[in-house]
């Protein structure tokens, strides 16, 4: 919605036409004809000169022997505009008076529902094989709320997506951790569960009346697998050892466990060890029948 689109766009398409002169070639294996017949049918689908993919593509189809000729009216006559169709749409209710805001967020949403419905977690992960590296656009993608309320609501969805764990490493990274209290998808990753556990303790600690809340929502992330469950009541225990908010901390553990046998898990065993019981055989059975 903005003049510097073209600027922006003929610079990348100069820049990524540069990286790929100076990349090696594909694999010598590919059938010339099968490489040309593909590359034909991509570039035959509507606005696909605006897809990440185009350049990779572009040299398959020259290594192959394609003709510059053929792909250039493929791409032109099938260049429909969809995007910048949406940029003017936005620009002249921008003019009639609405709120830039406003068609902003009108504009974001409608985005956010498409992709809701149409991603595809698998055409997600080739990304990162086509790009070879961290696309620019994915860093900037994250530096706003829209767009990470997305990732996390996909995130939920498709917990196996690389692409998508990966996205939640880097916003963990950004700083945003406490946006990701919730989700699932960040006990696959020891590295961003840790700061967003430790991020739950804090807000835990730092509570006064809501302090139910956030032992739900802790309890919730926490109670997400055995291993999960495990090093958190591990790291629980040491922490309640502290002179200073260990007390707290072990009510945090105590209120953790009552939520995972609420929810049907066995614990007991889990308890016994922490506590020390394992070392008074004939206590700890008793204690274990008892709790169980």
């Amino acid at each position: 919605m903005n003049d510097d689109y073209d600027d922006e766009q003929t610079h990348r398409w100069d820049q990524d036409m540069v990286d790929v002169d100076s990349d090696g070639g594909d694999d010598p294996m590919e059938n010339p004809q099968e490489v040309l017949n593909e590359c034909l049918e991509k570039f035959s689908t509507p606005d696909y000169i605006m897809e990440p993919g185009i350049f990779s593509q572009l040299k398959r189809y020259f290594q192959a022997g394609g003709n510059p000729e053929q792909v250039i009216e493929l791409l032109s006559q099938n260049y429909k505009a969809v995007a910048q169709m949406a940029n003017l749409v936005a620009e002249w209710l921008i003019l009639g008076g609405v709120n830039v805001t406003e068609v902003q967020a009108m504009v974001e949403n409608h985005l956010k529902d498409m992709i809701l419905k149409t991603f595809d977690p698998k055409k997600a992960d080739t990304i990162f094989t086509e790009e070879g590296e961290t696309p620019a656009w994915l860093t900037e993608m994250i530096e706003h709320p829209t767009w990470r309320s997305l990732i996390y609501r996909l995130a939920e969805e498709y917990p196996d997506c690389l692409m998508l764990n990966f996205t939640i490493k880097l916003i963990s990274d950004a700083g945003f951790q406490r946006e990701i209290t919730s989700i699932s998808t960040a006990a696959q990753q020891i590295e961003v569960f840790s700061r967003v556990l430790k991020t739950s303790i804090s807000n835990f600690l730092e509570s006064s009346d809501d302090w139910q809340s956030s032992v739900e929502e802790c309890a919730k992330m926490v109670c997400h697998g055995q291993h999960t469950y495990v090093y958190s009541q591990v790291l629980l225990q040491v922490l309640s050892l502290e002179s200073k908010g260990g007390s707290k901390v072990k009510r945090l553990a105590q209120e953790i466990t009552k939520c995972a046998q609420q929810s049907g898990h066995d614990v007991t065993p889990i308890i016994m060890a922490l506590n020390g019981a394992a070392f008074y055989p004939q206590a700890n059975q008793a204690l274990s029948s008892m709790i169980s």
